[in-house]
């Protein structure tokens, strides 16, 4: 079950730059860093409030970071759906006949788990689930139809 919008994923050229434009202008702090597989690229999450965004820094010219940002200049790349049951959510979906990047969770070096949905099932918005290896408590319920 869906919990809340973990966060929202931006393509940039330099995480650095990021950062100090957005905690100039909100005051986001660095919450955790990350190099992705094989140093394909840096993740940066940032963090004001309950308000989470992820900076991804391609640090190759392969991969879809690094196109992304080639074609596009960077910007608006995913939004992550926090949820309890990354399986059961997958199956529903399935069911559904919606259209999967992921049909099984990838599982990260910390513990979470994640899976991607194609834009083209969700109105042109790449969609991630993600669960969290740590939990969130007090959180709300949300199905999927």
């Amino acid at each position: 079950m869906l919990k809340k919008i973990d966060h929202i994923a931006i393509i940039v050229k330099d995480a650095d730059e990021a950062l100090k434009t957005y905690s100039g202008m909100f005051g986001f702090e660095v919450e955790e860093e990350l190099e992705g597989p094989g140093g394909e690229f840096k993740a940066v999450m940032v963090k004001v409030g309950d308000i989470r965004v992820e900076f991804l820094q391609p640090m190759t010219d392969e991969g879809s970071f690094a196109r992304f940002l080639k074609e596009r200049g960077g910007g608006l790349h995913h939004v992550s759906f926090a949820t309890n049951n990354i399986n059961q959510d997958l199956k529903t979906l399935k069911e559904q006949n919606r259209r999967l990047i992921n049909e099984e969770p990838m599982a990260l070096p910390n513990g979470d788990k994640i899976a991607f949905v194609h834009p083209g099932a969700a109105e042109n918005v790449l969609i991630e689930l993600v669960q969290r290896a740590r939990s969130y408590p007090q959180m709300p319920n949300i199905k999927l139809a």
